[in-house]
């Protein structure tokens, strides 16, 4: 029974009562959200090292969970040791044995394995073969990107959900006020407003995620890419967790902010990009494109990107260039291999 159709009584008692389920739970609820945003979903940690979906890797259509391997069973899931994922032609040969190539994606379709390395290969400075370098962190990159992507879309699809909900004229339950409240203060947006919530709560276009990781890092080979897994580029303060620029200007006392793994960078990446007030324009155009019925563009996105770097224009031109000379676009597309474990929306 909904409350409109309950006794004044009655209702007034539902009221009280959901009022003290907020107050109770809603802290607690809240603190284990953020708490997620600096340790975020599991499934990728600095240790183990690597995860193979090797289930789904050979037999999309047994639709199976990823497994957690633990680093003394690396060997045994994998066929190679520890120690050589890390290395990149180790890498790119595991890839190639899984089917995992990046021409089937673009010019079949062909499901991403779950695939989710926790750092970059130790020696890809020292590959020689420039395309191999390329390509090995367009497949170290692309599986982590749609990763965070899924997690998104679960919440902006829950989103729509309890919006079309308010549009009836129905009350929300108690637990879906939780998960917006813990939504909202996520996305810093107050007061929990659906449409703008809306519009960032939504994904990155693949190619313009891999364009970006690949300026930012050297293509995974800088000192802030290797240590600490500082794919993007991102600051914090003298405070934060990080690594100094060798090059860092006298006065300034930032950092390139550290991240335990791959898959923290670039979820901090995307909730950078929807939050901050920086790139206001970039979800504005997202919006747009989404209200046409349009597919987000990355190419085009990036041209909003001119307070992601000092370079200005430069770095946008520098962010395009890499995604039409590396026919990233055909990327945008891509999705991971189907798993039949359903996301999580609980709060």
């Amino acid at each position: 029974m909904h409350a409109a159709n309950m006794p004044p009584e009655a209702a007034m008692t539902t009221r009280k009562f959901d009022h003290l389920v907020l107050s109770i739970v809603g802290g607690a609820v809240i603190a284990t959200g953020l708490a997620m945003l600096v340790n975020p979903q599991s499934g990728v940690t600095a240790n183990p090292r690597v995860s193979f979906d090797q289930a789904h890797a050979e037999s999309g259509h047994l639709n199976q969970g990823v497994e957690e391997v633990a680093p003394e069973e690396i060997e045994v899931a994998a066929g190679i040791s520890a120690s050589s994922l890390r290395e990149a032609q180790a890498l790119a040969e595991r890839f190639e044995t899984m089917g995992y190539r990046l021409e089937h994606i673009r010019e079949n379709g062909a499901p991403v394995p779950r695939v989710f390395l926790a750092e970059m290969p130790r020696d890809l400075h020292a590959v020689p073969e420039v395309a191999l370098k390329k390509t090995v962190f367009f497949q170290t990159m692309l599986p982590l990107i749609l990763q965070e992507n899924e997690r998104i879309l679960a919440d902006r699809h829950r989103l729509i959900r309890l919006k079309a909900e308010q549009a009836l004229g129905n009350p929300l339950a108690a637990r879906d006020r939780l998960w917006l409240a813990v939504l909202a203060d996520r996305y810093k947006v107050k007061d929990e407003k659906l449409d703008k919530l809306l519009s960032r709560v939504d994904v990155i276009p693949p190619s313009l995620a891999m364009a970006q990781a690949a300026e930012e890092s050297g293509w995974g080979t800088s000192r802030f890419a290797q240590h600490g897994n500082a794919i993007f580029g991102q600051w914090t303060t003298a405070d934060g967790e990080g690594l100094i620029p060798e090059d860092r200007p006298e006065g300034m006392d930032h950092k390139v902010r550290a991240f335990d793994n791959l898959q923290q960078s670039v979820a901090a990446y995307m909730r950078n990009l929807n939050t901050h007030r920086a790139y206001a324009s970039l979800r504005r155009e997202r919006a747009k494109l989404r209200q046409r019925g349009d597919a987000l563009d990355g190419k085009a996105l990036a041209g909003t990107l001119t307070k992601y770097s000092e370079r200005g224009q430069e770095y946008v031109d520098s962010v395009r260039t890499i995604i039409d000379a590396n026919g990233l676009r055909a990327l945008d597309d891509a999705r991971l291999i189907a798993d039949s474990a359903d996301d999580d929306q609980s709060v």
